[in-house]
C-alpha cells in the first residue's frame, strides 16, 4: 500500500483551504464525491478538481496524473447550462 500524501484544496470562491490526506491510488471521483457530501452543490452545479491549471480526469487516480504530496489542486463548483 502507498503511503498517503498531503495536498492541498483550494476553494477560492468560498475563501477556503483544506489540507487533505489522501493515497494516490485514491480515484479523483472519489475525492469530487466527499466534497459532494460536504458542500451540497446544486443540481446544476458540477464540481471539478484542477491540477496546474488543467482539469483532474475523475476516472483515473492522483499518482497516475502526476499529483504528489504537497501538490496545491484548486477545487470550482461550476453552474452547468442556464443562460
Amino acid at each position: 500500500m502507498n503511503q498517503a500524501i498531503t495536498v492541498i484544496i483550494t476553494f477560492a470562491q468560498k475563501n477556503k483551504v483544506y489540507n487533505i490526506e489522501i493515497d494516490p491510488l485514491t480515484k479523483v471521483q472519489e475525492l469530487i464525491n466527499e466534497f459532494h457530501e460536504m458542500l451540497h452543490p446544486a443540481g446544476n452545479e458540477k464540481i471539478q478538481l484542477k491540477y496546474q491549471g488543467t482539469q483532474l480526469r475523475p476516472n483515473q487516480t492522483f499518482e497516475e496524473q502526476g499529483v504528489r504530496k504537497g501538490t496545491q489542486i484548486e477545487l470550482l463548483v461550476e453552474t452547468q447550462g442556464g443562460l
